[in-house]
């Protein structure tokens, strides 16, 4: 990193044209909530207790984005590291979420599960036991 370029935030937004299905989905698997939202283009969600952890949520043709760019993202997977992952797992599990990817560990210490958000982008729930 360059001094010009001191990062003060880092805020992912998605792209949808499920936008109530999508804030739905963060609200139910991570507890978010709605900062603000400008009706009909984009949705801003944060953590109720740490609202520096935060999301958007953009329609996917609005001018915001350039046009070329307005198409559904793939490849993308977001990181959400918890503080208990097998209490997060099971209440990933008993909410009915489908999994992705099953509960398991890497070698370099992850213990890990992933769910498919409603556009098709990776949710990974992580901790470090």
């Amino acid at each position: 990193m360059t001094e010009s370029t001191a990062v003060t935030r880092l805020l992912p937004n998605i792209c949808t044209d499920k936008m109530e299905e999508t804030r739905d989905f963060y609200k139910e698997l991570l507890g978010f909530v709605v900062g603000f939202e400008h009706k009909g283009w984009y949705i801003q969600m944060a953590s109720p207790d740490k609202p520096e952890l935060q999301i958007g949520i953009m329609r996917l043709d609005h001018e915001f984005t350039p046009q070329p760019y307005q198409h559904p993202a793939q490849g993308v997977i977001i990181s959400v590291q918890v503080e208990d992952v097998e209490a997060t797992y099971a209440a990933v599990k008993a909410r009915g979420f489908e999994l992705a990817h099953d509960l398991c560990d890497e070698e370099f210490g992850m213990r890990r599960f992933m769910v498919e958000d409603p556009n098709g982008l990776l949710v990974n729930l992580f901790s470090f036991p």
